[in-house]
């Protein structure tokens, strides 16, 4: 499973520095790089059902002002990408799901966003639900090769992020967020 994942991230790291390049999206005028603006989402996302590739909805909880002027109205529509999608299988494999904010949608133009990993991780994985390795241990004749049993035959769980979820995002997708990331206040 973990082969998998790092190869599937690889996978989209390639691909991604293979696009051509775009130009920038816009920028909050007036809006530090570093401001935290607290959304939430309105799609609900499965592991189950999802797949890389996917967009998802969010909105912004609160408006995001700058001086005395809006610069972010409630409710402002934004939307990200589901990066990795695994659903859970057989065996007790977990569901997987990577989701990444990509931009908010205000006035027809795309202002790009980065997802506060401080704050929030919209990397989730579902529970195994195996019984625990530890109980084969006990002496009653069969309890270990039924324990081995049902945590071979078993299903996974899936991970779904609901609809309300709330998160951090920073209102700029330049470089210079990497700094946010790593320091405590804008």
């Amino acid at each position: 499973m973990r082969f998998f994942t790092r190869f599937t991230i690889l996978a989209l790291v390639v691909a991604l520095f293979g696009l051509p390049q775009r130009s920038p999206a816009a920028s909050f005028a007036g809006l530090a790089p570093c401001t935290p603006v607290a959304v939430e989402m309105i799609d609900t996302i499965d592991s189950g059902n999802a797949r890389p590739g996917d967009f998802f909805r969010f909105q912004s909880i609160n408006a995001v002002t700058a001086g005395a002027g809006i610069v972010i109205p409630t409710h402002t529509v934004g939307y990200g990408v589901v990066s990795v999608a695994s659903p859970a299988g057989q065996h007790g494999v977990s569901g997987t799901l990577v989701l990444e904010p990509r931009y908010f949608v205000l006035h027809g133009q795309h202002y790009g966003v980065v997802l506060d990993h401080r704050a929030n991780d919209l990397v989730r994985n579902g529970k195994s639900g195996n019984l625990p390795g530890y109980l084969g241990a006990i002496p009653i004749p069969g309890v270990s090769v039924a324990i081995g049993a049902f945590n071979y035959f078993h299903h996974g769980n899936n991970i779904v992020v609901k609809s309300g979820t709330m998160f951090v995002v920073f209102p700029s997708d330049s470089p210079s967020v990497e700094r946010c990331q790593r320091a405590g206040s804008p």
